[in-house]
């Protein structure tokens, strides 16, 4: 069996949720979470940790920049009903950290932004993780203790655009925090008013 642990070249092109990695003239088709995208460009060099996922009629090759982005795709493929896409768009939504926080919080509405994860398999992956996290230092380890996690609040631009917008403080505080974890640091304050806005009405469509 073909295993990669890590596979290091040059991005030779990008599209919807993978790159073409081109390594010593071989290029690999890596799929890559959206926040592993926007920092991935054409002609840069990059290091990705794998994941290969293997069937009779497919394999495929996922690629994490960090060990706890990897980590966290496993332990969600450990979860019936979460395949590797569901988990990559998990990834695609919500940082590590940002997902620790849904899981301590229970926030449903959190993690049903991923595609393919909807109210009841999203209820699921809090269950099992929080059951997990008890058993497992290692996980515990990963997902941190709430404590740890940053959020936004008073004096942050985002948090105060979204109550000048008629948000209310909780609101804000939670919806800022997910857009600035899922977004990253290089992500414009516009930019992130509007994932926070996205993450409050995939929030509200859910409590329907």
């Amino acid at each position: 069996m073909i295993m990669f642990a890590f596979l290091r070249g040059t991005v030779a092109a990008t599209a919807v949720n993978r790159i073409i990695l081109d390594v010593n003239g071989i290029g690999f088709d890596v799929q890559v979470s959206d926040s592993a995208l926007r920092r991935l460009k054409r002609g840069q060099e990059a290091s990705l940790l794998t994941y290969c996922h293997i069937r009779e009629d497919s394999f495929q090759i996922f690629g994490f920049l960090s060990e706890e982005e990897k980590a966290l795709f496993v332990e969600c493929l450990d979860i019936n009903g979460v395949g590797p896409k569901a988990a990559l768009g998990i990834l695609s939504v919500l940082s590590v950290t940002a997902f620790a926080m849904a899981i301590q919080e229970h926030d449903v509405a959190a993690v049903t932004r991923a595609p393919g994860v909807g109210k009841k398999l999203a209820q699921r992956i809090i269950l099992e993780m929080k059951n997990r996290m008890g058993q497992h230092p290692e996980l515990n380890e990963l997902l941190g203790a709430p404590d740890s996690i940053k959020t936004a609040g008073e004096g942050d631009d985002v948090y105060e655009a979204l109550i000048s917008l008629g948000c209310t403080p909780v609101e804000a505080k939670k919806a800022a925090t997910y857009a600035r974890e899922s977004m990253g640091e290089d992500a414009t304050d516009e930019d992130l008013v509007r994932a926070a806005l996205r993450s409050l009405a995939k929030a509200s469509h859910v409590k329907r």
